[in-house]
């Protein structure tokens, strides 16, 4: 059998049915919900340390720490 090389959208009301006929298979769970987006979590770690009265050294920590937490940096040293 031929896999296809591309990937195709699977219509909503086919993914529950097949969901349903299948709910440990992850392949038909539905798609997790986004997260906030990079920028939102750097203001919100921004405002926060503000908030809290850090100096800009801290705060430049505090997004570096909250960046690799998330997965979006690796965790080398800056």
């Amino acid at each position: 059998m031929r896999q296809a090389t591309h990937s195709t959208a699977i219509p909503e009301g086919l993914r529950a049915r097949l969901h349903a006929r299948f709910p440990k298979s992850p392949m038909w769970a539905p798609p997790a919900p986004a997260g906030p987006s990079p920028w939102e979590l750097i203001r919100a770690v921004l405002a926060k340390g503000r908030a809290d009265g850090l100096n800009d050294v801290q705060l430049a920590g505090g997004v570096y720490a909250m960046l690799v937490s998330h997965g979006l940096i690796d965790g080398g040293r800056a």
